[in-house]
């Protein structure tokens, strides 16, 4: 997708090219790439917008996820692209995020690709985790909760799409 044509919502959508189903996201975020993939890959940052993640910084090294889970870092391009899968809920959880200079900013894609990319409740969650990202790029403290009023309407968004 074009960055100028980006549905302010920041809505994910399920993308199904021959190699299978995986939901993506797209933002424009008024801060460079470079500060874009500090958050990314900072473990105190990952734990104020998301969750703890802490990587090996190369192509084959570790990710190491809040609850101790463990898996691979597959790509590792600082500061354009990366992406990692781990063991977690439900099966073998996979990001896949590319970052471009867009203006002043960056042009954030991030894909989900397993486990189940057509999940309402995994689009509300990435969807939600990404809102708390640009809170924390725009030097915005995200409260410390699970879930909240906003996360609530991400849900009942996703599940009534997939009706």
């Amino acid at each position: 997708m074009d960055p100028d044509q980006i549905d302010p919502a920041g809505e994910g959508r399920v993308l199904s090219p021959d190699d299978g189903d995986y939901l993506r996201f797209e933002r424009a975020v008024a801060q460079p790439p470079a500060e874009v993939w500090a958050a990314l890959t900072d473990p105190d940052r990952t734990a104020a917008w998301a969750f703890r993640t802490e990587f090996e910084p190369r192509a084959g090294g570790t990710v190491t996820t809040f609850d101790g889970g463990a898996g691979e870092v597959l790509a590792w391009d600082e500061p354009h692209a990366l992406e990692y899968a781990w063991d977690g809920p439900g099966g073998r959880w996979q990001v896949r995020i590319a970052i471009a200079e867009h203006g002043d900013g960056a042009f954030v894609t991030f894909d989900h690709v397993g486990p189940d990319p057509n999940s309402p409740d995994i689009a509300a969650g990435w969807h939600w985790h990404l809102d708390r990202l640009e809170l924390h790029l725009s030097g915005g403290t995200p409260p410390e909760v699970d879930s909240d009023p906003h996360f609530e309407e991400l849900q009942r968004l996703y599940s009534h799409a997939e009706g």
